[in-house]
């Protein structure tokens, strides 16, 4: 009887053992990117697969990220199809000997995953992960809930819904101006809106999420699934904070400005005052709408005379809405009033005050979005920076050679086997 150690000794000399060799560094990196001689497979021709993930990554800049986003897809699609029909005119042996349509479907399958769809999820959730630390401010809200709200407040504000001040009802009460504004902010029409929103994500279906996870939609999907009282009390405080801002810098003078305005708010309202300083056109013969209804809702005594013209030219009209709804009839009122020396001065005056405070809060809520586009587009860029080489890795090793080739291998066997018979 042979003893288990007797054979192993009888066997293990005569087997030849492979030694298992180590990869270097340049073999490795070959085969990340497959072939070293081809050009299109090298950095920097390699980055124009990905320009349309840095067009996704920039999409989240507010006012020209979502057209560079479009623009940036045309060297992508470029670089896409030269390297598809390089590698059909390539063929298997790489010596341009013989086309392959296989080496075409194979290449097209890789870039369609390692340029297109692999690397857009990872730029999209490095923007949804960074998003979200925003939520630890106090606000619970993440960046695009934020964007999505202060897109909201920028409409609103650009409509005149902060334009009223303080004022007596028929019933002689007190209308706080900034009460007013809250209730015109968060008005029946915007919860309407997230309802509506709300109801549609409950019965989307799994198709338009991921189409709408790789693009973009206009509702207020985020807004719509944080909770309602974080999206209120985020909108009340923006919306005092934005009529307190404006209230400062209508009625104030520039000493009084300097010393009440945080440095953030005096930055941006002196560079709206340098900007509009170099306009010779008067703001209220460019805006007459807006400083008559300014001069309406202003309370101060010194433009009460013009307050009482307006209304008497109103009961002549029909009444106010009727008569501010028209900018020919409101310029040709403005320019009755500014008839005298005196009180054009004081309504340019005014109206230059407008214009300034106008022109920094507009500023003002386009760098709070600008700065949240800033975090998600930096997001991005780590999340693509960290994955691009890994996801073509992983492509190529897994699901090239494991997968596709085979496939398209068997299904020429198989086209073999039918010509045969």
């Amino acid at each position: 009887m042979i003893q288990p150690n007797s054979t192993y000794a009888l066997i293990m000399p005569k087997v030849k053992l492979t030694p298992i060799k180590q990869r270097t560094k340049n073999e490795e990196v070959k085969e990340i990117i497959q072939n070293p001689n081809d050009p299109l497979a090298k950095y920097p021709l390699r980055a124009f697969g990905y320009s349309n993930e840095v067009g996704a990554a920039v999409s989240a800049m507010p006012v020209w990220g979502k057209a560079a986003e479009v623009a940036l897809w045309v060297p992508a699609l470029m670089y896409l199809g030269a390297d598809i029909y390089d590698k059909y005119r390539r063929g298997k042996e790489g010596n341009y000997t013989k086309a392959s349509a296989s080496a075409a479907v194979e290449q097209a399958i890789f870039q369609a995953l390692a340029s297109v769809i692999l690397p857009t999820a990872a730029v999209k959730m490095g923007q949804n992960v960074v998003g979200y630390l925003t939520k630890f401010d106090g606000s619970n809200l993440n960046a695009s809930a934020k964007e999505e709200l202060y897109t909201k407040l920028a409409k609103d504000f650009d409509k005149a819904k902060f334009t009223r001040g303080d004022f007596v009802d028929e019933n002689g009460n007190l209308v706080k101006g900034i009460d007013r504004a809250i209730r015109k902010v968060l008005n029946d029409d915007y919860h309407e809106q997230l309802n509506s929103t709300r109801n549609y994500l409950k019965h989307e279906k799994w198709y338009s999420k991921l189409v709408r996870f790789f693009t973009h939609t206009n509702k207020p999907v985020s807004s719509a699934k944080a909770s309602e009282d974080d999206v209120k009390k985020f909108l009340t405080e923006k919306v005092r904070e934005i009529f307190d801002a404006q209230t400062l810098l209508e009625n104030s003078t520039f000493e009084e400005i300097e010393q009440k305005a945080d440095k953030k708010l005096l930055k941006v309202y002196k560079k709206a005052v340098k900007k509009l300083s170099q306009n010779t056109a008067s703001f209220a013969e460019e805006n007459p709408v807006l400083v008559l209804k300014k001069l309406l809702n202003s309370n101060r005594p010194e433009y009460q005379k013009f307050v009482d013209e307006i209304k008497k030219t109103a009961s002549t009209r029909g009444d106010l809405k009727t008569l501010l709804s028209s900018e020919k009839e409101s310029a040709a009122l403005l320019k009755r009033l500014m008839a005298d020396v005196n009180d054009a001065k004081i309504i340019n005056n005014y109206a230059r005050k407008i214009g300034y405070a106008r022109e920094t809060l507009e500023a003002f809520i386009s760098k709070k979005t600008m700065n949240l586009g800033f975090l998600k587009t930096a997001g991005g860029f780590i999340a693509l920076g960290c994955l691009a080489v890994p996801i073509d890795h992983f492509v190529h090793k897994y699901i090239i050679k494991k997968f596709v080739e085979p496939g398209l291998e068997n299904v020429k066997n198989l086209q073999s086997k039918m010509s045969l018979k």
